[in-house]
This record gives structure tokens, sequence and C-alpha cells, in this order.
């Protein structure tokens, strides 16, 4: 008897202290993150958007905008829904627990008001030093006094119980109170976002069908742009090899100061020649192994090369908005932005080159280390090569597509002949 009612007690003091796994507050505290840069992102969008609008022309840079802004408001309708269906687990986990702890307390209250009056009923009869002292022997009056304490503490714990439960079961009902409230903002939202989407699909169509009839200038446009981007492709190359070439005299020339002098060979024995490492061997120097690894230790916290922007295109092949049975090849990322916005070096750097091609503005190449950064689409350009610069240092202003009506960058990032996702590398 004596033993049940402990284990029973501890049992029950495991359950109630056992709260239900749900949404974890980390999650939720990055999902309400993501919410709010999908929501800036949006926001900034329409912002571009209605710049564009001023021009009477439909623009595929206004259709680009569109896209983005439909596919991220996607996004926050699928994490407004996440976010649903994870407080319709928790509301669904606190109601069965209210529904438990109310069941208990009935329960534990029954069984006090019993103890409680079988203490009453027996108030009249011997006390306990009585009871005690009217045992056979020593070890029965020891039993006696433990049952005793045992019943003593039995009622001290069940009356804590009594008011753990109630104390849990409000708290459960004000946190339920409280997420049917907010599930029911939530709820608001997403109508209000599907609305949105159902007219952000309207304004895409009727872009897309309006560019159509412009398919023959959308043709000409896209083989300008390719050809601006080979040129560019071919002149970054021209760049690498060069850079190549350099870092590979560097560490010829390190090489030749760290090796032993020969010793003066002893008149009539010939000299013999000591076989040349062949110069495709040589490693990088330490100097840019170094600048190489801070580079890459900022990987996914570099700043963007613009103050306001939106990623508008990312990297590699997409299909054309437009032309069907079309693809086209992004070497990096199109940053939309603010007419006559600044362009920024996104790390320290030496300028390797400044290009000028006819007809597609300018763009910088920044060296650092193993890794270039390539910034196109520049209207002007204030750096030269050969120039070191700092971390957010302005390098120039991004260009405005008049036909397209959109002020644009380009961003590349390059680890020797190798082109790499600079999407991975800024900042979200």
């Amino acid at each position: 008897m004596k033993r049940s009612a402990r284990k029973s007690l501890l049992m029950l003091a495991f359950i109630f202290g056992a709260l239900p796994l749900t949404f974890s507050q980390t999650t939720k505290s990055e999902l309400e993150l993501e919410k709010r840069r999908t929501q800036e992102e949006i926001k900034k969008i329409t912002e571009l958007i209605k710049a564009t609008g001023k021009v009477k022309s439909t623009s595929l840079g206004e259709l680009k905008a569109l896209n983005r802004k439909l596919e991220d408001r996607k996004r926050l309708i699928g994490m407004i829904e996440r976010e649903i269906g994870s407080l319709n687990n928790t509301i669904s986990s606190n109601d069965k627990r209210i529904g438990t702890l109310s069941a208990e307390l009935e329960s534990l209250k029954s069984n006090y008001a019993r103890i409680v009056r079988q203490a009453y009923m027996n108030r009249n009869q011997q006390s306990t030093l009585m009871l005690v002292f009217s045992a056979k022997d020593f070890q029965q009056a020891f039993k006696r006094l433990y049952y005793l304490k045992v019943y003593s503490n039995l009622r001290k714990q069940q009356a804590t119980l009594i008011l753990n439960t109630q104390t849990e079961l409000s708290d459960r009902r004000n946190r339920l109170e409280t997420d049917l409230s907010t599930k029911r903002v939530l709820l608001g939202s997403e109508v209000k976002e599907k609305k949105q989407l159902s007219s952000e699909k309207f304004e895409q169509e009727r872009t897309i069908s309006e560019l159509k009839k412009k398919e023959s200038k959308l043709r000409k446009d896209l083989a300008k742009k390719e050809s601006d981007s080979k040129k560019l492709s071919r002149e970054i190359q021209r760049i690498i090899e060069r850079e190549i070439k350099k870092e590979r005299e560097r560490a010829i020339a390190k090489l030749n100061r760290e090796k032993p002098k020969e010793k003066p060979v002893k008149p009539g024995k010939p000299a013999t020649e000591a076989p040349e490492k062949p110069i495709a061997e040589f490693k990088v120097t330490p100097e840019t192994k170094a600048i190489s690894g801070k580079f890459e230790s900022n990987k996914g916290r570099l700043p963007w090369p613009v103050e306001k922007g939106v990623i508008t295109e990312t990297f590699g092949a997409h299909a054309h908005p437009v032309l069907k049975n079309i693809s086209t090849l992004n070497n990096g990322i199109d940053i939309a932005t603010q007419n006559g916005a600044a362009v920024r070096a996104i790390f320290e750097g030496e300028v390797s080159g400044v290009i000028a091609i006819p007809g597609a503005n300018m763009a910088v190449i920044i060296k650092h280390g193993e890794y270039l950064t390539v910034y196109s689409n520049l209207v002007s350009v204030s750096v030269t090569k050969g120039q070191r610069v700092k971390t957010g240092q302005s390098i120039g202003v991004a260009g405005m597509d008049e036909a397209d009506s959109k002020t644009e960058a380009h961003l590349e990032i390059w680890k020797g002949k190798t082109k790499l996702n600079p999407s991975e590398w800024i900042a979200r």
C-alpha cells in the first residue's frame, strides 16, 4: 500500500512535469526572420516596379521583377501555412492536455476530499502518541510511526499536486487562447497574401502578353546581351591568365630565392645539371593563400554590391521568361537597384582591370588572392587598374537601360577559371 502510493505520486509528478514537444522557439524565430526578409524584399520590388511603371512601354525588366515578386509571395504564403500548421499541432496538443489535466484535477480533488473526511472522522480516536505507545513492541511502533508520517506527507503532496495541476491548467488555457488568436491573425494574413498573389499573376500574364508582341526586339536584345556577356567573359579569362602568369612568376622567383647555392665543381669533373621542376607544379604564394583564406572565411557574409537591391536573375541557366524554347546562361547574378545607385566592392582587394564594352557600359574586376569579383553594367567608374580598394568602397555607378527601364548591377565571382554562385557568398 505504502510503496504503491509513493510510486503513484512519483508517476504523477513525472506526468505533470512533462510538456509536449511543439514548434521550437528557435525554429519559430528563424521563420519570423525569414518572413520579415521576404516581406522587405516584396516591398523593395514593389517600389522598383512603381519606378519602372513610370515608363509607358512594358519591359522585360518589369516582368523579371514581377516574377521575383511572385516567387517571394508564394514563399511567404508557404511560411504562413507552415506557421498555421505548427499552431494547429500546438493547439491540438494543448487541447488534449487540458482535457487530461481537467480529469486528473477532479480525481485529485476527490481523493483529497476522501482523505480529509477520514481524518475528520478519526479526530476523536486515540492520539498519535497513544497509537504509537500502544504498540506491542518497538518494531510495530516504528511501523505505525512510519505509516502516520507517510499519511501526513501524502496529504501534503496531494494538496501540492492539486495546486500545481490548477496552475498548469490555467497556463495551458491562457496559451491556448493566445494561439487561437495568433491563428486567426495568420489566417487573415494568408487570405490577404493569396489575393495579392492572384492580382500579381494577372499582372504577370498581362505583361507577358504585351512582351510577346515585341518578340523580334526581345530576340535582338537577347543576342546583344549574349554577345556582351561573351566579350566580358573573354576579358575576364584574359585577366585570369595574366594573374596566373604573375602568380607563377612570383612562385618561381620565391623558389629560386630559397634554392641552395650549388657547390663549385672540382677541376676534372664534369658539371651535372639538376633536373628542373615543371613550371606547372607551382603553388600559390603564402601571401595569395592568406588573402584567399580571408575571402573564403566570409562566405555567406559578404556585403551586397549596392545599398538597396533585389536579385532579379540568379546564377546559372534559365528559361527565357517570354521566348519559348530559349534559355539563357547567367555567369553571376543581376541586381535591380535605384537609378544612380553606387556599386561597391564586396571585399578588399586590388583592381585587376577596368573594361569598357561598347554599348554595354563598363566593368571592374577586383582580385582577392585566388578569387576575382566582377562588377559590370557600370555607367561610370571611380577606380583605376592597380588601385587598392576597401570593403564597401564605391567603385562606380550602376547603369540604367532606358529601353528596358531598369537600373541593374551585375556581379560575378570566380576562383581561378571556375565561376561561383554569388548568392551563396553575399549576406542574406
